[in-house]
């Protein structure tokens, strides 16, 4: 069966709809979390092709979150969107989560979307 599922973490309202709306309009089943703590445990009740999370976020940073997830699906694509991407590009927790990609903000979401799916074909997940 295909997963067609993404788990958005974005506390940001209106860019959370962007991105569900975006991942929608190119046939995927977006779940959106207003926090980390939210999203995780919505990750442990489902199964999703991928992960798109803000990095600042309440009850959880978008790195623990990927924490999390990479200690239970080791190939399952992350991406971390973020105001301050060079200072998480050069931190041992982001180098050691095999991220697919981090976005600076603002970003596009075309852009993202794009980049889930080639990582999602990539990873051999069904897409």
């Amino acid at each position: 069966m295909e997963i067609k599922k993404i788990l958005i973490a974005e506390d940001n309202p209106g860019l959370a709809r962007v991105l569900a709306f975006k991942f929608k309009s190119c046939g995927y089943t977006p779940v959106s979390c207003a926090d980390g703590q939210l999203a995780w445990d919505a990750f442990q009740a489902d199964q999703f092709a991928a992960v798109v999370s803000d990095q600042e976020m309440p009850n959880m940073t978008g790195v623990e979150l990927c924490q999390h997830v990479r200690s239970v699906n080791p190939d399952i694509p992350l991406f971390l969107v973020t105001g301050r991407q060079l200072e998480l590009a050069n931190t041992d927790a982001v180098a050691s989560l095999d991220l697919s990609q981090i976005f600076a903000k603002p970003f596009s979401p075309g852009n993202v979307v794009k980049a889930v799916e080639a990582a999602i074909v990539k990873c051999g997940a069904s897409a």
